[in-house]
């Protein structure tokens, strides 16, 4: 009798069976994955390590401004692995320090494709533009009346203008015959009030500035007060320069100063209640007297001035018009448009290239130079919809972030108006550097611009100058980092680093005994800590001295690279390596920064090699350097067409300036040392333990700027 089993006993085996055979199951599939491990990923690891070596081998050249050698070693680690992000953006910025635009937005571009949601990679794409920066038609909304906040208040605002750095100042008459000048930060909050300068302000009408002074004419006192420019405020209030006229008709004697413009050496003044204009050098010598003949149409009530080298702009308030000067006085051109009633103040816009003035019937006036009125704003619409028309302005004028203040007298308001462009309008951030060696002291070097880049164009990008600690922003590996600081560059405003580049032509050797002459523009005023470097170049790239403070030695060294057996006949072919090695000495030296090009006239645009023109450009404003050219434009050279044109456009381009040898500008000196510094150094203590050496350290950096926002990625090994 055969028993057949219960089905429970057979129910009993299954579970067994299954068991073994998921073991067998996965022992397959371990046996597999480690049968991979081991085939592939020692592979990529080892490949993935040895890219990392390479980047941080790139990474330190990086640091120490060896742009093109960082650039081989970037390029190394890609090539072991094209993946490696980090590489790729570091690469993109050592192309763009080093003048090499192009490649450096091509490596962006790459990269914006394989991270299409990284903003900071589209941001440095519009930085980068290669097309000039967009210029708007200006327009403009209101924004805001500036606050009149306890301790800062103005009232019967009579000017508005800007100062030297991103800050801006209204002049008001203030209350009980007590005037004032509040000025504002570039965030647009206020900084300072001022009720005495060299006296005390009663009814301050205008002001205007040197590189060391800052001049307010006073209305009802006759005078014009001088503000000395000095960095320890409370100094100021004590060391001021004593005013400047008194009442009456003779030389320095004023009725109802009103408006005032510099130039080169000199101030102008409108000398209203006499009908007349003022010539006064800046250290408050009489010069002359510009006014014209009682028989034929004299100045009637002169009241606004604007001026440059070539000419002088005044508003006339009795005679309803705008009358155009030569720089000595002479009558060019008189405007007398309809709309113009009762003109104010009057300045002038570089970017839409009209005239902007303030006329207390029509309103604001936007003049071309032929005198037609292209455009005019009585007032503006206010957040409740409601229309406001200005009651009687007297002043307006852009701020460098094409921000438009009206200042109203008759409401008591200084209007603020925005690009409309603005609104939607980011921040364009850079960071150029980290420096770790002090670690865990960490300072990062960054840029903060308001406009594109735009490089290798004319148009020099909008660098904020004035932002506070508290704008920026920094993350360590996502964790926030506090206690900023951003005063470390200010030791080195006073000192001036330049590389003096010499031709060494055969021409040159004409001018052997003036070079001394047009150098002591510069070597008389020579500081302490100022350092120049003598470089030269003909058949080749010579370096005659290094950084050195002694007039003598600078000028022993300039003789010797002049030596009759040193010279060329063609030096065009090694100028540009002069130049990029100039600006290569200069990158990593503090303080104000320069190269001063001294030549013969002798450029041309096609001959530039290894270095074009455009990368000598970009290299040079990609790391804040001006080229000052001061030409000798000898007969020969000038001869050349095109010559004096390449090197004007050269200075230009890079913020420097253009001189000629024999007629060299006796400020220059002071034109080297007014050169802004752009860059900020944001210095703290990172939370990260030494014991981490070796590893890398991921940043973000971002700072904000009224309602614009910029943020940039960068990161450093710990030491």
């Amino acid at each position: 009798m055969v028993r057949s089993l219960p089905f429970g006993g057979a129910k009993s085996r299954l579970p067994g069976f299954r068991r073994i055979r998921t073991l067998i199951i996965v022992a397959a599939i371990v046996l597999t994955a480690g049968l991979g491990y081991a085939v592939f990923y020692p592979t990529l690891g080892i490949r993935q390590n040895l890219a990392e070596e390479e980047f941080q081998k790139a990474w330190l050249l990086y640091q120490d401004r060896k742009y093109d050698a960082a650039i081989e070693k970037f390029s190394q680690a890609l090539l072991i692995n094209p993946q490696f992000h980090w590489a790729r953006r570091f690469l993109a910025q050592a192309y763009f320090m080093s003048g090499q635009t192009s490649e450096a937005i091509e490596e962006f571009e790459t990269l914006a494709r394989a991270m299409p949601h990284d903003m900071t990679l589209r941001n440095r794409l519009e930085a980068l533009n290669l097309g000039e920066a967009a210029q708007g038609d200006g327009t403009t909304e209101f924004l805001r009346i500036v606050p009149r906040t306890q301790g800062y208040r103005y009232n019967r605002p009579t000017f508005v203008g800007a100062l030297q750095s991103d800050q801006m100042a209204v002049l008001s008459l203030g209350n009980f015959e007590i005037g004032n000048m509040v000025s504002f930060s570039a965030q647009g909050e206020p900084v300072e009030n001022r009720h005495r300068v060299s006296g005390r302000l009663n009814y301050p009408m205008a002001f205007a500035q040197s590189d060391s002074e800052i001049w307010i004419t006073d209305f009802r006192d006759d005078r014009i007060h001088r503000l000395d420019k000095n960095g320890k405020r409370y100094l100021a209030y004590l060391f001021n320069p004593d005013a400047v006229g008194s009442t009456g008709e003779g030389e320095l004697q004023f009725r109802a100063p009103a408006g005032i413009c510099h130039r080169a050496g000199e101030f102008i003044v409108a000398d209203s209640g006499n009908n007349r204009l003022q010539r006064v050098d800046e250290s408050g010598k009489f010069i002359a007297f510009i006014s014209r003949p009682e028989d034929s149409d004299a100045l009637q009530t002169p009241f606004g001035l604007w001026c440059n080298e070539e000419s002088i702009w005044l508003t006339e308030s009795g005679a309803g018009r705008v009358t155009q000067l030569d720089r000595y006085g002479n009558v060019v051109k008189e405007f007398s448009p309809p709309e113009l009633k009762k003109p104010r103040h009057i300045t002038w816009d570089e970017d839409q290239q009209l005239f902007t003035i303030a006329d207390e019937s029509s309103g604001i006036l936007f003049m071309n130079p032929a005198g037609s009125i292209v455009r005019k704003t009585t007032g503006y619409n206010s957040p409740t919809g409601k229309f406001v028309t200005f009651a009687r302005p007297y002043a307006a004028t852009y701020d460098a972030f094409r921000n438009l203040y009206v200042a109203d007298y008759g409401s008591s308001e200084v209007v603020q108006f925005a690009p409309v462009s603005e609104k939607f309008g980011q921040l364009y951030m850079q960071v150029e550097k980290v420096n770790a060696a002090r670690f865990p002291s960490v300072g990062v070097y960054v840029t903060v611009s308001a406009s594109p880049l735009t490089m290798g164009k004319s148009a020099l990008p909008q660098y904020l100058t004035e932002l506070r600690p508290e704008d920026f922003k920094i993350f360590e590996n996502d964790a926030p980092v506090g206690n900023l600081g951003t005063q470390y560059l200010g030791q080195f405003d006073q000192v001036l680093q330049a590389a003096i580049v010499i031709s060494r032509s055969k021409r040159m050797q004409e001018y052997e005994t003036q070079i001394p002459w047009v150098l002591d523009h510069l070597l008389t005023k020579i500081r302490e800590k100022d350092r120049y470097r003598i470089m030269s170049h003909g058949s080749d790239v010579r370096t005659e001295s290094d950084f050195i403070s002694s007039r003598l030695k600078i000028l022993q060294s300039v003789k010797m690279a002049l030596a009759e057996n040193q010279l060329s006949e063609q030096t065009v072919g090694s100028m540009s390596s002069a130049i990029y090695d100039a600006v290569g000495e200069l990158i990593s030296r503090e303080g104000k920064r320069a190269v001063i090009y001294l030549t013969d006239g002798s450029a041309d645009d096609d001959a530039l090699t290894p270095y074009s023109k455009d990368r000598l450009v970009d290299y040079a404003r990609a790391n804040h350097i001006p080229v000052h050219v001061i030409s000798f434009e000898h007969p020969q050279s000038a001869a050349v067409a095109g010559a004096r044109e390449a090197l004007q456009d050269l200075a230009k381009r890079t913020g420097g300036s253009y001189h000629r040898a024999l007629e060299i500008d006796p400020n220059i000196d002071a034109i080297l040392r007014g050169q802004k510094e752009v860059r900020y150094v944001l210095s703290y203590q990172s939370f990260a333990r030494k014991q981490m050496r070796g590893q890398y350290v991921d940043l973000r950096v971002s700072a904000r700027f009224r309602e614009r926002r910029g943020l940039d990625l960068s990161g450093y090994f710990i030491p």
